[in-house]
């Protein structure tokens, strides 16, 4: 994989990791102060977070198809987010409690995670111990 292609494939992460992490800082600052906010431009917010996580996972799936050898941690990484993002959908009216705080946490657990996988594009499983 040459280096235009490596840019390609870091791109989409940093920019998910921008959304999730902007917006997880700003719903717990919402939660922090106690603001009122309507509840569709919160909902908007995590649609567009969890939408650019899909497709940063995407991306690499399809990087990885092409057969070009990405690191099968950076893999592993990307497909426990789909996990969190699953479990996000199952449990999302028990988020309703503590709106905020909850998905904030989660968009900041997730930016973590993201954070991880580019650590680990190019290594694989030998080359992490």
């Amino acid at each position: 994989m040459n280096c235009m292609e490596f840019y390609y494939l870091q791109l989409p992460s940093y920019i998910s990791l921008g959304i999730c992490g902007s917006v997880g800082l700003l719903f717990l600052y919402i939660h922090i102060k106690k603001i009122n906010v309507d509840i569709k431009k919160s909902n908007m917010l995590i649609i567009i977070s969890l939408s650019s996580i899909i497709v940063q996972i995407l991306v690499v799936v399809f990087f990885q198809s092409m057969g070009n050898e990405i690191g099968s941690f950076s893999m592993f990484y990307n497909v426990i987010n789909l996990f969190i993002l699953t479990f996000l959908y199952v449990y999302r009216n028990e988020m309703k409690l503590n709106y905020y705080l909850y998905w904030s946490f989660a968009l900041l657990f997730l930016m973590g995670m993201e954070i991880r996988a580019l650590q680990t594009l190019k290594l694989g499983l030998l080359d992490a111990i």
